[in-house]
């Protein structure tokens, strides 16, 4: 009787869902006492694919907004150009840094262009020219703040 009973646990230990069902009842013993239920690798998966989707999202949010204010920021460098232009027309004297800060938003502004080609460019090609040509006129003459003074 001894070997009868050892023989039918040894083909139990052998057959191939024993273990599967051991495991199962031991995770609903767990559940029971712990009121947790034990998270299967699918719900995980589910989970993590969930929050993907979330960092996906918040991802191209933040393209769309560093995309936006680039648009921002060429378009403030444009109205500064105009306006630069604007002055140096009306006969108005500009300094040596603020001539440098308007040729750096002169460099931003074509970068962004070259980068942007749909982006309308021709607004500021004769004012860029002008300011450009004005201030090497300064430059050789030293003479910023009064280089259209008669």
């Amino acid at each position: 009787m001894r070997q009868d009973i050892l023989a039918v646990l040894l083909a139990a230990l052998a057959a191939p869902g024993f273990w599967e069902v051991i495991k199962l009842l031991i995770e609903k013993i767990n559940e029971s006492i712990t009121g947790r239920k034990k998270a299967t690798l699918d719900e995980i998966a589910q989970k993590m694919d969930a929050h993907q989707k979330d960092i996906d999202a918040l991802k191209e949010s933040f393209v769309n907004m560093r995309d936006a204010e680039e648009i921002k920021d060429a378009q403030a460098a444009r109205r500064r150009i105009l306006r630069f232009n604007d002055e140096i027309l009306l006969e108005v004297d500009h300094s040596k840094g603020y001539f440098d800060d308007v040729l750096s938003d002169i460099d931003l502004y074509e970068r962004f262009c070259a980068e942007h080609p749909s982006f309308p460019n021709g607004k500021t090609i004769m004012a860029t020219e002008n300011i450009k040509a004005c201030y090497k006129q300064c430059q050789q003459k030293h003479n910023f703040l009064e280089f259209q003074k008669k």
